[in-house]
Parts: C-alpha cells; sequence; structure tokens
C-alpha cells in the first residue's frame, strides 16, 4: 500500500455531516445526536477506544481479502508486524476523526447504567 499526500490529507479531514440532517443521505443511518456526550471523560476515552479496536478489526479483515503475492519483494513476518501496526495507528486516527459513532453512542448506553 503506497501512502501520498493525497491518502494523508484524506484521513485527517473529519467526515462532515449536513447541519440539520437527522439521517445520512441514502445510507438509512441516523445521526447520532452529540450532545450529552462528555468528550473529556474517561468513560468517552474507553469508548474511543473500543471503537478503534473495532476499527481494527474491521481493516484487518480487509487487509486479508486482498491476495498477497508470493513475489521477491515479499516481507514475510516482518511486513506482517508492520502491517499490524500501521492498522493500529489507522484505526486510533480513523477513531478519533472519521466520526463513526461507535464510541458515542456506547458512551450514551454506559452513561445510563
Amino acid at each position: 500500500m503506497q501512502i501520498d499526500a493525497a491518502l494523508l490529507q484524506y484521513n485527517n479531514k473529519p467526515l462532515r455531516v449536513p447541519s440539520g440532517a437527522s439521517q445520512v443521505q441514502g445510507s438509512g443511518a441516523r445521526v447520532a445526536d452529540a450532545s450529552h456526550v462528555d468528550k473529556k471523560s474517561k468513560l468517552f476515552e474507553q469508548c474511543q477506544e473500543f471503537e478503534s479496536i473495532f476499527v481494527k478489526m474491521m481493516l484487518k479483515e480487509m487487509r486479508n481479502s486482498v491476495d498477497k503475492s508470493d513475489s521477491l519483494l515479499s516481507g514475510g513476518w516482518a511486513e506482517d508486524i508492520y502491517s499490524d501496526m500501521l492498522d493500529d495507528q489507522y484505526s486510533k486516527t480513523m477513531a478519533k476523526s472519521a466520526g463513526f459513532g461507535l464510541a458515542d453512542q456506547l458512551y450514551k448506553q454506559l452513561a445510563q447504567a
């Protein structure tokens, strides 16, 4: 996987839902109400960590779905370790900036209890 400037720019931009929208167009997904979420609390940090783990699992499965070429330049176990660490960093960044909403919903559920 080649990382270029366009990919880095894309990864660092948060996804935006149009203001006043109650639903993401075409997806059927409801937009989470961000009110009542204390983003500085320890509970929210743990919820965001859980979202990061979930995203890492998705990235790992996506990477496994692509055939590896058994070429002369195959990285072997070192490439596997590097890919795992890269997926870990991607997942942490995505959980903070992509706005999946899993951490928000989990926080709301756990804060009620």
